[in-house]
């Protein structure tokens, strides 16, 4: 295939033979004959814990401030379109794939960006690379309900259209296979907060609170299924907006790695108001929801 000239192929499928390039042939007589393309090797099985959440995030106390470059490199910017104008897999919340503000808004979700940092290199000159691949399947959990801003199983599993490799820059996060206690971890969320004009991916400290906290405040809470945390100061959940996030750590030295425990779903809006916890989707809860749903 003249993968330098092709014919009939979005950009996105470009940009996916781009990265996936991966050497040339020394014997080849034409730029086109030299190059190398590495096709991924197609699997339903969770990445091993020698592979995921290998890097080095700096999982000390934090609020709300910018995170290091490439410190989360499986953070994904979701890209929406206006209708009117080896990574396979990506976990969000159901509310940002449908639902009444997509609906009001009429935008339909496009694709994922992977890679980014810094959202204003959009439309800045400055050489921040990413990629953009389009969504090929959208998986909502058949529980999902929404309810007066609160949500029950609020998941969603995208399928992207062509596998990914992994970077420096892209790379998976674990999932553990089964629920794990979180009172005691120190949990880092991060995301882009839109009520801040700074474009740059921040990250924060929360802790696991009673559930009581959040049943007090949102009587639809269910501890079984999600994860109540944050609140303890102000501002500290403002990085987990709308299908962010939840990390912890496990291990130490060479078995040391990143987990998801949960993804931010609703309460958040309230991050700047101090003692207001938020709520997450509860991941270990949907370990076996997750797997089920994945294909070759």
């Amino acid at each position: 295939m003249n993968i330098l000239r092709p014919r009939g192929m979005t950009q996105a499928e470009k940009d996916v033979f781009a990265h996936r390039q991966c050497g040339l042939d020394p014997n080849g007589h034409e730029l086109l004959h030299m190059v190398y393309v590495c096709c991924p090797e197609l699997g339903d099985v969770l990445p091993n814990k020698q592979t995921c959440g290998q890097t080095t995030p700096v999982f000390r106390d934090r609020g709300a401030e910018n995170a290091e470059l490439n410190e989360y490199p499986w953070m994904v910017l979701l890209l929406y379109e206006n209708r009117l104008s080896l990574i396979r897999y990506v976990l969000t919340a159901a509310h940002c794939v449908i639902g009444g503000y997509l609906t009001q808004n009429d935008l339909v979700l496009k694709s994922v960006r992977l890679g980014e940092s810094t959202t204003d290199c959009i439309t800045s000159e400055s050489r921040c690379p990413h990629l953009d691949v389009e969504v090929g399947q959208t998986t909502v959990h058949q529980g999902f309900t929404s309810s007066g801003g609160t949500y029950r199983n609020d998941i969603a599993l995208l399928r992207l259209q062509f596998p990914v490799r992994y970077t420096k820059k892209i790379q998976p996060i674990c999932l553990l296979d089964a629920e794990f206690p979180l009172q005691d971890l120190n949990l880092q969320i991060s995301g882009w907060d839109p009520t801040k004009s700074s474009q740059t991916l921040i990250t924060s400290t929360v802790k696991e609170r009673n559930p009581a906290d959040c049943l007090n405040r949102y009587p639809s809470f269910r501890s079984a299924s999600q994860v109540c945390a944050g609140g303890q100061r102000k501002g500290d959940t403002c990085a987990g907006i709308s299908g962010s996030p939840v990390m912890g750590i496990m291990g130490s030295g060479v078995d040391e790695f990143v987990f998801l425990a949960g993804i931010a779903s609703y309460g958040q809006q309230y991050c700047y108001s101090a003692g207001i916890p938020g709520v997450y989707t509860k991941i270990g809860h949907f370990s076996e929801w997750i797997k089920a749903n994945l294909a070759p």
